[in-house]
């Protein structure tokens, strides 16, 4: 799915052509080389400087660039998402207003939650995993040690996390946990075909099991007692590579992008 309106793998316009063709000469000159002297940073126009960005990434269309976000009030956005993740009735409602909206700083926030993403990042929406499965929400994030995965999965704000009588995760939870656990028996077998799939063997990139992670997103800060945080600690302990949020873990996320502008 292409994150933005445009398609950032065709040239629309002369003055992109030109500046291409300098990163180009630019991207193949040896030896010690100077961001001012390329077309990402030096170009007098944002918009040619946001395609040049785009163009020169591993996916053009899914690439997401911090600067794009600077002049939005990510405080207002930060207060608007928790107001949705209030009402909503269901997860569907959440992914409409991400969507419809390409408010794609909400998922990308989720980068803020590892250590990864600073070097390169970029956003997959309904990532599929073979005819089997799909994700809501794939990040891929290059940082020094190489690139790294979190597929992502969105349930229910308006959920209890626990069943209090009973203390057992509510159906949300059960069945977030059973799709990221059918998602990881799928990795674990076909890795080298998912990552020939998505393009990454193609550009000499290995990403190991390892370096794949696991995001569940479900229920809201209110609902969850002590009880339930202990139950969600001991389910993330047993589960390597695993994290377990509540919605309002963007919320905050989305918050700290106002401060840094970075994932």
């Amino acid at each position: 799915m292409n994150l933005y309106e445009r398609d950032y793998n065709i040239i629309l316009t002369e003055e992109e052509r030109e500046a291409w063709d300098k990163e180009k000469k630019f991207i193949s000159r040896k030896g010690v080389k100077s961001n001012r002297d390329s077309q990402k940073f030096s170009h007098p126009d944002a918009s040619v400087r946001r395609f040049i960005w785009c163009k020169s990434s591993l996916y053009p269309n899914n690439f997401l660039l911090p600067s794009k976000y600077e002049s939005i009030q990510l405080q207002l956005e930060a207060d608007a998402f928790h107001e949705v993740i209030y009402k909503a009735k269901n997860e569907l409602e959440i992914q409409r207003y991400i969507k419809d909206n390409r408010k794609w700083f909400i998922p990308g926030s989720i980068f803020l939650d590892y250590n990864f993403g600073h070097h390169a990042a970029y956003l997959f929406p309904e990532q599929a995993l073979g005819n089997e499965y799909a994700v809501d929400y794939m990040l891929l994030g290059k940082s020094s040690d190489g690139y790294s995965i979190v597929l992502i999965e969105f349930e229910k704000s308006n959920t209890e996390y626990l069943i209090s009588t009973a203390n057992i995760e509510s159906q949300s939870v059960k069945k977030g946990m059973a799709q990221i656990n059918d998602w990881e028996r799928w990795i674990n077998k076909n890795r080298d075909y998912f990552l020939r799939n998505i393009g990454l063997t193609g550009y000499g990139i290995d990403v190991p099991l390892y370096r794949i992670y696991y995001y569940l997103v479900v229920s809201r800060r209110d609902y969850m007692n002590e009880d339930a945080l202990d139950v969600r600690s001991q389910t993330m302990y047993h589960h390597s590579n695993l994290k377990i949020v509540t919605f309002d873990r963007l919320v905050d996320n989305v918050a700290k992008l106002e401060k840094y502008h970075s994932w």
